[in-house]
């Protein structure tokens, strides 16, 4: 059975809207880190909140978690991947790498994710929405590059980098595996969970190294300014985003929400236009474009042809309310 427009257009805005958010969590994660704090300490923050958040509004019935008599096991990869592995690999390649170097090679992460689902789902893909990806990744290449290329042929930078895209397109496609027993509001719990219990010990034993170990924790209780915007970057990205793309998964299928991801570059980019008073350069304009073109692509084209984008048994889950 195919989706119902109804269930397309809250899929695609899903996408659109969690990755908008985002595109507006570079700006306050840049604050935080010039505030002295370091990324995994940051990292370890945002989990705790988020964590202690999910748990308070689902006790409140705000969100539906039952977790008994599941297999929590199945969790365990998708979580993994991300936020654990994917923030990881991410900030030592970008270390290794240049700015040009590194927002190349995580624009692959849409290809990547059109390669596994066709590996493992078997999923036939439209021409449109061949297109779409290969536009929506030119457009942010064509973003990225705009300012200039350089390089530093750091091959355990690539390597690193390489790790990410994977571990984005394995997250992608394992929360598809799982939406069959847990809900959004499960996973996004298991995800920071997960991710609390992993970057804290992180921040904890590179506070130790460095002998900064309570500068760190007591950073955001002396900052307000931090302490704000370590809760923007925990409730907004590390649950609403998460919550929003999760389900936006389910709905249009991997592919599909893959070419979104483009958006959390454009959006990146207007913030600092319109907030902070940098230049839109010509570049960026056509990228911005591209990007546009092929989020319209692969998902019209989808539609028009009539083709089924998701398995009836994986929208059970959000008939029952999950949204």
């Amino acid at each position: 059975m195919e989706l119902t427009r109804k269930e397309n257009i809250m899929g695609m805005a899903a996408a659109f809207l969690g990755c908008m958010i985002f595109g507006f969590t570079f700006v306050f994660t840049k604050q935080v880190l010039n505030a002295g704090m370091s990324p995994y300490a940051l990292l370890a923050w945002r989990m705790i909140i988020a964590s202690l958040a999910m748990a308070a509004l689902a006790a409140c019935g705000v969100f539906k978690m039952r977790f008994g008599g599941k297999r929590l096991l199945r969790l365990l990869p998708v979580s993994l991947a991300e936020p654990c592995l994917y923030f990881v690999f991410e900030s030592y390649g970008i270390a290794r790498t240049t700015a040009s170097e590194s927002g190349t090679i995580i624009s692959f992460i849409p290809i990547t994710v059109l390669i596994f689902t066709r590996l493992f789902f078997k999923e036939r893909h439209t021409r449109g929405q061949l297109i779409g990806v290969l536009l929506s990744v030119i457009g942010i290449i064509c973003v990225v590059l705009s300012g200039g290329f350089s390089a530093r042929f750091s091959l355990s930078g690539y390597l690193l980098l390489f790790g990410a895209v994977f571990s984005a397109a394995f997250y992608n496609i394992g929360v598809r595996s799982v939406q069959d027993e847990f809900n959004s509001a499960e996973i996004t719990f298991g995800n920071n969970v997960l991710g609390l219990l992993f970057f804290t010990l992180l921040a904890c034993g590179e506070g130790l190294v460095n002998g900064n170990f309570a500068a760190m924790w007591l950073l955001p209780l002396q900052n307000t300014q931090v302490l704000m915007n370590i809760l923007l970057l925990a409730l907004g990205a590390s649950i609403g985003a998460f919550m929003l793309i999760i389900y936006a998964i389910g709905a249009i299928g991997p592919t599909r929400y893959s070419t979104f991801a483009g958006i959390t570059t454009i959006t990146s980019i207007l913030f600092g236009l319109i907030l902070l008073g940098e230049r839109m350069l010509p570049g960026q304009l056509l990228g911005a474009a591209m990007v546009i073109v092929g989020v319209w692509s692969a998902n019209y084209f989808t539609e028009a042809r009539g083709e089924k984008t998701e398995d009836r048994e994986q929208q059970e889950v959000y008939e029952k309310g999950d949204m």
